[in-house]
C-alpha cells in the first residue's frame, strides 16, 4: 500500500447537501483561504453542474465562474471540482487553463458507460479527472472486476474508492482495496477517502 496520504477537504460541496450549497460569496472565500493557510492537500470548491449561477453557492456552471472564488496565492493546495456526469453539459468545460487541478467525476453502476465516457472527453480537455463510482460498497465483486477493466481502458488520472453512505467497515475497505490493488493499472493512482 502506498503510505503517501494527502488530505482533500470537501466541506464546500459535500456540505452543500445540507443548506442547498449556499454558503454566502463571503464564507467561501473563507473557507477557502483557512484551507489554504492550513495547508491541506487539496480543496473540493463544489460541484459542477447545469444550473442558476450565483456568487452565493458553491455549484458552478463553468470554470470561469469557479475562478472568482479562488485565492491568486494558493501555496501547495491544490482545487478540485465535482461533476456527476448526468447533472453537467460536458460542452459547458473549457480547456484546462490550470485554474482548478482536477475534477472528481461520479456515477451510478447502472450508467458506468456514460460516466466513463464524460470522463475521457474532460480527460481531452486537459484536466486531471478522478474517477468516482458512488456507492462502491453495492458492487460485488465480480462486477467491480468488470468496472476496473472498464476503467484500465479509458485510464483517469486517478480511482476513487469512497464510502458513499458510511457503511464501509476496515474488511470492506481492505477487500475493495484487494481488488483494486491486483486488477487496476498501475499507473493509475489509487485514492481512498472515507
Amino acid at each position: 500500500m502506498n503510505s503517501s496520504i494527502k488530505l482533500l477537504d470537501c466541506t464546500l460541496r459535500d456540505g452543500g447537501y445540507i443548506n442547498n450549497w449556499d454558503f454566502g460569496f463571503q464564507v467561501i472565500c473563507n473557507v477557502i483561504r483557512k484551507m489554504v493557510e492550513a495547508e491541506v492537500d487539496y480543496v473540493e470548491v463544489g460541484f459542477l453542474r447545469n444550473c442558476e449561477y450565483s456568487k452565493d453557492k458553491t455549484l458552478f456552471n463553468n470554470i470561469s465562474q469557479l475562478k472568482t472564488v479562488l485565492p491568486k496565492k494558493h501555496g501547495k493546495t491544490k482545487f478540485v471540482a465535482m461533476a456527476l456526469h448526468n447533472l453537467y453539459d460536458i460542452n459547458k468545460l473549457e480547456e484546462n487553463d490550470g485554474t482548478i487541478d482536477a475534477i472528481r467525476v461520479t456515477f451510478h453502476d447502472y450508467d458506468i458507460d456514460e460516466g466513463l465516457e464524460f470522463i475521457s472527453k474532460a480527460m481531452t480537455k486537459g484536466y486531471k479527472v478522478f474517477c468516482n463510482p458512488i456507492n462502491i460498497m453495492g458492487y460485488s465483486d465480480a462486477e467491480l472486476l468488470i468496472l476496473l477493466e472498464k476503467i484500465n481502458k479509458v485510464h483517469p488520472y486517478a480511482f476513487s474508492i469512497v464510502d458513499t453512505f458510511g457503511s464501509m467497515m476496515e474488511n470492506d475497505l481492505l477487500r475493495i482495496y484487494s481488488l483494486v490493488e491486483h486488477n487496476l493499472d498501475k499507473a493509475i493512482n489509487r485514492i481512498a477517502f472515507a
